[in-house]
């Protein structure tokens, strides 16, 4: 875009502002998590304190966006005979209409109802290995992982291994999900197949 490069720095400074809140709520949080000999924490006030940041961040967060999205629309709105007039590479237009197509071939290849038993069977089996691997980790966590939290070592708390995290129940858990992943790609290769077999 041949853009300054200080122009771009100090453009991107506001940035800051999203940054900082949202570290200092994480360097609370371990704070709070820390533990003197005694066991008692080492920052008491740190608790609170990130409970406190954790709201500001989201309210940092979710006011960013509404600005952002306000001048956006103020620009376009005020300037949309200036955006209109800017020329369409002819290059990104033929790609963009041509994605388009291939969208909608892919669309129609893919209703359910000419859709072969086979491409439906995939995805069936796909929806229920995903289905059954989130409710093994949100209903059975204790059993298929080991506790672990950000603070807790990986020497003393999983013996070094980081596979230790998981227990048998975890691994199948992972299995089902990496088996849904790969039927549901099979399945967007046979639409693809016959996308490229429609436009032959």
């Amino acid at each position: 875009m041949r853009l300054s490069l200080l122009q771009i720095i100090l453009g991107t400074i506001p940035v800051v502002f999203l940054i900082f809140p949202t570290c200092l709520t994480g360097a609370l949080l371990y704070m709070a998590s820390l533990e003197s000999d005694t066991g008692n924490p080492e920052f008491p006030w740190a608790g609170t304190v990130s409970a406190i940041t954790a709201s500001l961040t989201a309210v940092v967060q979710f006011s960013s966006m509404i600005i952002a999205i306000y001048y956006l629309e103020q620009t376009a709105n005020k300037r949309a005979a200036d955006i209109e007039a800017i020329p369409d590479d002819r290059e990104v237009k033929e790609a963009d209409d041509k994605a388009a197509h291939l969208k909608m071939c892919y669309r129609d290849a893919t209703q359910w109802d000419v859709v072969p038993l086979a491409a439906k069977l995939l995805l069936q089996t796909s929806l229920g290995c995903i289905i059954t691997s989130s409710y093994m980790v949100q209903l059975f966590s204790n059993y298929c992982f080991t506790p672990h939290s950000l603070t807790d070592s990986i020497d003393d708390n999983l013996e070094g291994n980081v596979s230790n995290l998981f227990l048998p129940l975890g691994w199948v858990s992972v299995g089902l999900f990496c088996i849904s992943m790969i039927l549901v790609y099979l399945f967007e290769r046979w639409g693809q197949v016959c996308v490229l077999a429609l436009n032959t």
